[in-house]
């Protein structure tokens, strides 16, 4: 079993990536914005192969602060972007078979703990299942709820069908009222788009994580490239409602989007995704990933659901590779802040979480 790990600026790395179905958070170049623009750290894709078996992990490795770490030596742990960059399996065998996931699994956590980090947090895709039980024997899987996605092999009679009755009748009207949806591929829309995303946002009084900047949109699409492409819902002049639609390897998604505070009666982003499977169809794609949602069964899985009954588990793994160093800065969490650390399907790793005293 051989290890290592590649920089995004290693062609070996897209090398890998065609040998297995993925999708935009797995590239090299969306590993690359993420370590700049999400969590600053050191993007990279550890490798674990043998006999033409490969198992493949993105992560940005982030030094632990000596806020949390005190003194001795530099300590790291490491996570996955935002979205579904996790685990991918290139097998022989079944995933469920277990015997080159256990062993790369286990010499990944091996590597990892050689290079000084002491847990790893990772973000499953929901359509691209890995050697699931394999993970589940070496770390521990965290059930997150459900993420909603169309199938477009489809008929579009049929994925008409499926849209609740209650998203034909908005859409209808929308098309009534004049608005139109359309691929914006001069970009000329961008600022819209930037504007009514942040205004989204306030209107749901949105943490601070997902207050983001246009600077974020910019380098996003300088990253991507055509991988990345801007949908809008105009009605006349004015921009209602727009997302980026990313399109890898037959997976599009439905990343981001935002709607205008002036039409957010018309609905119009429901608009958006009824564009966005038709062109998304007509370019060949598989699927349509709607995502999913950060709190179980609320008003934004119940939109989602919509448009399609297929949906899929979203999972986490967690994985300590160094217990005692894990439980040593676990203590040091406990004695700054008092109160119980949060157990490992809780805030992970454990030691990161803010304090009671930080909002």
């Amino acid at each position: 079993m051989q290890v290592d790990r590649l920089d995004p600026s290693s062609p070996r790395w897209s090398q890998l990536l065609s040998l297995v179905r993925h999708d935009v958070y797995h590239l090299p170049s969306f590993m690359a914005f993420a370590g700049r623009r999400q969590d600053a750290g050191q993007p990279g894709l550890v490798v674990a192969e043998e006999g033409g078996q490969y198992f493949l992990v993105p992560l940005i490795v982030r030094e632990i602060p000596h806020s949390i770490n005190g003194e001795g030596p530099r300590r790291f742990d490491a996570t996955s972007p935002r979205g579904y960059p996790g685990p991918l399996a290139a097998l022989d065998a079944a995933p469920s078979s277990g015997t080159f996931a256990d062993r790369a699994i286990a010499a990944v956590a091996d590597y990892l703990r050689e290079c000084g980090i002491v847990a790893v947090f990772s973000r499953l895709h929901p359509l691209l299942v890995p050697p699931i039980e394999a993970m589940q024997r070496a770390g521990t899987v965290v059930d997150h709820g459900d993420s909603w996605f169309i199938d477009l092999s489809l008929p579009d009679e049929t994925l008409w069908g499926q849209t609740r009755h209650g998203h034909r009748q908005d859409i209808n009207k929308a098309a009534r009222r004049g608005y139109v949806a359309r691929i914006d591929e001069a970009w000329e829309r961008f600022d819209a788009l930037v504007g009514s995303f942040q205004q989204s946002m306030d209107r749901v009084d949105a943490t601070a994580y997902w207050r983001l900047s246009r600077d974020y949109f910019v380098d996003l699409r300088d990253s991507l490239g055509d991988r990345l492409n801007l949908c809008v819902v105009e009605r006349g002049e004015e921009v209602a409602a727009a997302g980026l639609l990313t399109e890898v390897d037959g997976i599009v998604e439905y990343h981001l989007s935002g709607t205008a505070d002036a039409h957010v009666s018309a609905s119009p982003s429901k608009v958006v995704v009824d564009f966005a499977r038709r062109w998304a169809k007509s370019r060949g794609n598989r699927v349509l990933h709607l995502t999913g949602s950060l709190r179980r069964g609320d008003s934004l899985s119940y939109w989602k659901a919509g448009f399609s009954p297929l949906h899929s588990r979203v999972f986490s793994w967690r994985l300590i590779t160094n217990p005692p160093e894990y439980r040593q800065l676990v203590d040091r969490w406990r004695a700054e802040h008092g109160g119980e650390a949060d157990p490992i399907d809780g805030f992970f790793p454990a030691y990161r979480r803010p304090g009671p005293d930080v909002e």
